[in-house]
């Protein structure tokens, strides 16, 4: 089956590719299909998955727009045709300072 697969904003630099199609077996999980696409893109294991080989919480993956961990996770069976959208984490934003506030001794 074929899958249109794409890699948004620093994943697209870590892989030198901003979209593909790739032929893979019918019945293949995203966990599955991201043991394929590491062995054409080397350091995206590790950038995605953390030691245990669960998604790391900063990233998201997309099958034909919905999240995955709405559907099955990793787990999460694909079909012909389907686009799956690798996304990492939004930079930028504002960071609040912690404040540390100490109890005088009165």
């Amino acid at each position: 089956m074929k899958l249109r697969v794409k890699f948004l904003a620093t994943l697209s630099e870590l892989t030198g590719v901003l979209k593909t199609e790739v032929e893979v077996p019918d019945g293949l999980t995203v966990r599955k299909l991201i043991d394929i696409l590491t062995e054409r893109y080397v350091k995206l294991r590790e950038e995605l998955l953390d030691e245990r080989g669960d998604l790391k919480p900063m990233y998201n993956i997309l099958v034909n727009g919905r999240a995955i961990e709405w559907l099955g996770g990793l787990e999460t069976r694909l079909k012909d045709g389907d686009e799956v959208v690798f996304i990492p984490p939004a930079a930028g934003g504002y960071r609040v300072p912690i404040l540390r506030i100490r109890r005088s001794r009165n």
